[in-house]
């Protein structure tokens, strides 16, 4: 039986990684560029993935997902990330609120959303990164109620915002506690109790529709609850393959950059060829990283990994830009993009030891 089970998981990491390859080839890299410049959400490449079965590779099989192992999340970035950061990132956001719902232990909450965030007919987003934040720095209260909670205040950095069906949202209790709610945003806009201000316009990945979701009194039942009351409810949940996911991004987006760098060692040699040969080495010693760590179920080395893929992804998109010249800086390049989205990776959700992880190896030399 557990050799059954060994099999099938592993024919469904391999068939989802392999049409993980192809979905990148044929649909994202070639449209990255216009994605880029137009800013428009990238709603065609997003109904791709939902078909591919990518919006439920965290939730179990039995409520509609395709559970993949933990490594094989994480390669899945990685492939993604590779061909349009943009449209990876919109999919880590959806796969942390659908992996936190799969953490909750409110079976009708589960029974409601994991088949629809699965199938992709609901799009999931993420508001709750802030409590990791000083409670007293937190945007977004909860003041219990009869029957539940009345929410107030801001949910900052919510992707994919005026897309979502329901959002993750975190907030902070009187007694400086958490909660996480699932709070379906259709009905909320149309009572008025939430608000959702304009995409960002960000130095890149502006077309993921990232923004403020604004909460007005929102009454959220207790049947809603994702998880808490909790002190510290990120810390106490365990979230699998989300706690390296974005170390993966950096591996991909940096085997973009590679891939120029590849093309200009075949025309010039010399430096683009040692450029080259140091982001390949980084990227897969990195690789090999991550996914020991997560064989071995071992999160203790997120915060140092994450500092060297935020380098990675920053020298390996400066090169690029290095050897293309004065092109490279053209708006119509793919270089200048890379550099600027690599910027993104020091400014997501940097708290903790991954600020002074990611100087750490920013100050270090080449080797």
């Amino acid at each position: 039986m557990l050799q059954a089970e060994s099999t099938n998981q592993q024919e469904r990491d391999a068939a989802t990684l392999e049409a993980a390859r192809r979905l990148t080839a044929e649909v994202l890299r070639p449209a990255a560029a216009e994605i880029d410049r137009t800013g428009a959400y990238p709603l065609a490449q997003m109904q791709k993935l939902a078909a591919a079965g990518f919006m439920g590779i965290s939730i179990p099989v039995l409520e509609g997902g395709s559970d993949l192992s933990f490594q094989a999340q994480a390669e899945l970035f990685m492939i993604l990330a590779e061909g349009c950061l943009t449209v990876a990132f919109i999919l880590t956001q959806h796969h942390g609120c659908s992996t936190l719902f799969t953490a909750s232990q409110n079976t009708a909450m589960r029974r409601r959303w994991l088949p629809e965030l699965a199938s992709g007919n609901a799009h999931g987003g993420s508001g709750f990164n802030f409590l990791n934040m000083p409670p007293e720095r937190a945007p977004m209260l909860a003041v219990p109620v009869e029957g539940g909670y009345r929410l107030t205040g801001s949910l900052p950095w919510v992707t994919a915002a005026h897309q979502s069906d329901v959002v993750a949202a975190g907030a902070i209790l009187p007694d400086m506690t958490q909660i996480m709610a699932a709070v379906p945003l259709r009905p909320a806009l149309a009572a008025g109790t939430a608000t959702i201000d304009p995409p960002m316009q960000l130095a890149g990945l502006t077309a993921s529709d990232t923004t403020v979701i604004h909460c007005m009194d929102l009454f959220a039942p207790a049947e809603s609850i994702i998880l808490g009351p909790d002190p510290a409810i990120l810390k106490a949940t365990f979230r699998g393959a989300t706690t390296y996911v974005p170390t993966a991004l950096t591996i991909g987006h940096a085997r973009a950059a590679l891939a120029l760098l590849d093309e200009a060692a075949s025309r010039k040699g010399g430096p683009a060829s040692a450029m080259a040969e140091w982001v390949r080495r980084e990227a897969d010693a990195l690789q090999r990283a991550v996914l020991g760590a997560l064989a071995a179920d071992d999160f203790s080395r997120a915060a140092r990994l994450r500092g060297r893929g935020n380098t990675l992804a920053a020298r390996a998109a400066h090169f690029a830009l290095i050897v293309g010249g004065g092109t490279g800086y053209r708006q119509a390049e793919t270089a200048q993009r890379l550099y600027r989205e690599a910027g993104f990776f020091s400014v997501w959700s940097v708290s903790g030891e991954i600020i002074p992880q990611t100087l750490a190896n920013l100050l270090s030399p080449l080797e």
